[in-house]
C-alpha cells in the first residue's frame, strides 16, 4: 500500500491479509488505517491505494 500523505506517498507491506484475487475482488477494504513506517503518520489502508499482484495479473487503486 502507499501512504496518502503528499510528502511521503511510501510503498510498505499492507497488514490487511489478503488471500488470492477472487477473496480481494469481492472484499470491502475501506475506511481503515495504519500508521505509516516512514513517517509516522495514520493514512488510509484501502483499495485505493493498494498495489497488488496476482499469479494471473494485479491490481493497482486509483491512488496509487
Amino acid at each position: 500500500m502507499r501512504c496518502m500523505h503528499e510528502d511521503c506517498r511510501q510503498w510498505f507491506p499492507c497488514p490487511i491479509f489478503i488471500g488470492n484475487d477472487v477473496s480481494f475482488d469481492i472484499s470491502k477494504i475501506e475506511n481503515n488505517a495504519t500508521d505509516c513506517p516512514y513517517c509516522g503518520r495514520e493514512t488510509g489502508c484501502n483499495k485505493e491505494n493498494f498495489r497488488v499482484l496476482f499469479e494471473d495479473g494485479g491490481f493497482t487503486g486509483n491512488k496509487a
